[in-house]
């Protein structure tokens, strides 16, 4: 449904962002 679309979207933008934020801390 809608929502699971939603959550979906959510997950993927979290990921992109915790992923970019290793990066600037880690390095990549």
């Amino acid at each position: 449904g809608i929502m699971d679309s939603v959550k979906g979207l959510a997950k993927n933008l979290a990921g992109k962002l915790l992923d970019s934020l290793k990066c600037k801390i880690t390095g990549c």
